[in-house]
């Protein structure tokens, strides 16, 4: 039996009709499925987590972004549960992830009925008041503060808006003094950013760490060291593309278990997640998911 888990407001409208489609799928081909279509976030979250507990489902279909996709994680994390995903959201970085963005409803269902699931790493990340997973990306420092500000936007979609909040936050924003541990050893670094990688891409498709593999069983730090706004500025286009790894003021570490403090925040899976401290570790093998690349 199918669970298909829907953000109504993702896509402005758009999920709702590819839920639809995907419906049609299910019933020409007999599958059982229930709907989760709720108003609000934490409604659909308990929805999921009750339904989810009876044993009646073994697969879940997220139809929405990013933000959908973290959230149904939370719920079946270490489950035997496989997951799905039907892109409608502005980054759909996960989509990427699994070979699903730019596929229709009927290749992404087709794919799904006719391979098997793959076992994928989930980041654990331990704050001083909740436990939170995480897929793709964990960020701190400047692109933190562009994924808080990108997320007031209603207007533009996709890469733009990354973009216009990168020039926004440019202006006024100063390198942090970041310690973080890797695995036992330890770092002080003042740096511009510092993200730590379960996954390549973040923020719509930007390459932030080109070779993270969300199968590998290690985390991978990416450090920009303090540069100038202009060198800042020559160096963001290159993350749509995994250059910038290249460039000498960015810094890469690996590892299982990250600790990091400093004065900001953490965002994961473009989702406010808290205020630094934090721990992070690797789990591997945590989320069965499909996958068509």
């Amino acid at each position: 039996m199918w669970l298909i888990a829907l953000n109504r407001k993702s896509g402005r409208g758009r999920a709702k009709k590819l839920s639809q489609t995907l419906i049609s799928l299910l019933d020409s081909n007999e599958i059982e499925y229930e709907l989760v279509d709720e108003s609000s976030a934490v409604k659909t979250s308990n929805k999921i987590r009750d339904l989810c507990s009876t044993g009646n489902f073994e697969t879940l279909i997220a139809i929405g972004g990013d933000g959908l996709v973290h959230l149904c994680i939370q719920e079946i994390a270490l489950k035997s549960i496989n997951f799905g995903v039907i892109p409608a959201g502005t980054g759909n970085d996960f989509a990427r992830c699994i070979g699903v963005y730019g596929k229709s409803v009927a290749e992404i269902f087709e794919g799904y009925v006719s391979c098997q699931p793959k076992k994928l790493d989930l980041g654990r990340i331990s704050s001083p008041n909740k436990i939170e997973w995480f897929v793709q990306v964990l960020s701190t420092g400047f692109d933190a503060n562009v994924n808080a500000l990108a997320n007031t936007f209603s207007w533009p979609r996709g890469k733009v808006k990354y973009t216009i909040a990168t020039l926004l936050i440019l202006s006024k924003f100063k390198s942090i003094k970041f310690a973080f541990d890797i695995d036992g050893v330890s770092f002080l670094q003042q740096g511009m950013l510092l993200t730590v990688a379960n996954g390549s891409n973040y923020g719509g498709g930007m390459k932030i760490s080109p070779n993270s593999l969300n199968s590998d069983g290690l985390l991978d730090l990416i450090l920009v060291k303090p540069v100038s706004r202009l060198t800042l500025l020559r160096i963001f286009p290159r993350v749509f593309s995994g250059r910038h790894i290249n460039h000498p003021k960015v810094n890469s570490y690996s590892g299982k278990r990250v600790q990091i403090s400093a004065d900001t925040s953490a965002f994961a899976d473009g989702e406010f997640i808290s205020p630094l401290p934090i721990e992070i570790e690797v789990v591997t093998g945590a989320l069965n998911s499909w996958s068509l690349k």
